[in-house]
């Protein structure tokens, strides 16, 4: 009886695993891929060689393919690094034409471009070395408008700037909700110790990791500490992010 009730539980495995289909397999670069979806279509972004994006219909046929027109010696920096949401509509334009956020590296110098183009290649806004690439998309309910935060280094300070778009929703509950809760660290950019604040969300390490992917840091802490001090010192000047439980976000090491 029990072999009888093992083979049909068995079965029932199995069948529920055959539900899990495969629809559609893409080869990109081994560095990029991302999806956007709203009420009406999907779109597959994914990253070719030489700074090229293709972008797929949710057919999975192809619906543009996209080139930044950028100098040959930046490159694209890996997924790693991307906010939440690197594909968007009607955010920093009111047209139906997807946007983009896309950070490259110059392979010669290490100078940061970071653009926001639209689906056809055309730049929104640019942002040069000077700015960390650490940014914040908000609904200010009080204007009525969405707003993009961003700092960048101006010698020894800080400047923090803030942008008025010309849209007043966000059109998808993930850009609604992943500012919440996120984690936070200070100062930014750092040099010595790093400061993150613990929100207490299930994790108790936290584990840093370079643009490679390359876990450079780990610390183990109390499931009571609200905050958690890392010491960076060692590290290499650059982009990292740091993880705790299902929480990640990022800091820049000066």
């Amino acid at each position: 009886m029990k072999k009888i009730l093992f083979s049909m539980a068995f079965i029932a495995v199995n069948y529920a695993f055959d539900q899990m289909n495969l629809e559609h397999s893409y080869t990109s670069d081994g560095s990029h891929w991302d999806v956007y979806s709203d009420n009406n279509t999907s779109h597959y972004l994914i990253g070719k060689e030489n700074n090229t994006f293709d972008i797929y219909n949710a057919n999975h046929t192809l619906y543009k393919t996209l080139v930044p027109n950028i100098p040959g010696t930046y490159t694209y920096i890996p997924e790693l690094l991307k906010e939440g949401y690197p594909i968007s509509k009607r955010i920093f334009n009111t047209d139906d034409q997807l946007e983009f956020i896309l950070t490259f590296i110059n392979n010669q110098n290490g100078q940061r471009l970071m653009l926001i183009i639209n689906e056809d290649g055309n730049i929104i806004k640019q942002f040069g070395n000077d700015y960390q690439p650490l940014y914040q998309i908000f609904h200010d309910a009080v204007s009525n408008q969405n707003k993009f935060v961003i700092s960048k280094n101006s010698g020894t300070n800080t400047v923090t700037e803030v942008y008025t778009l010309p849209t007043s929703t966000l059109t998808t509950l993930e850009i609604q909700t992943q500012n919440k809760n996120k984690l936070s660290a200070f100062p930014i950019p750092a040099n010595k110790i790093l400061t993150i604040t613990n929100l207490g969300n299930g994790g108790n390490h936290v584990q840093v990791y370079d643009a490679s992917g390359k876990m450079v840091l780990h610390k183990s802490f109390g499931w009571g500490e609200k905050s958690i001090s890392l010491d960076v010192e060692s590290l290499q000047a650059g982009v990292y992010l740091y993880k705790i439980g299902d929480q990640n976000a990022k800091f820049i090491k000066n």
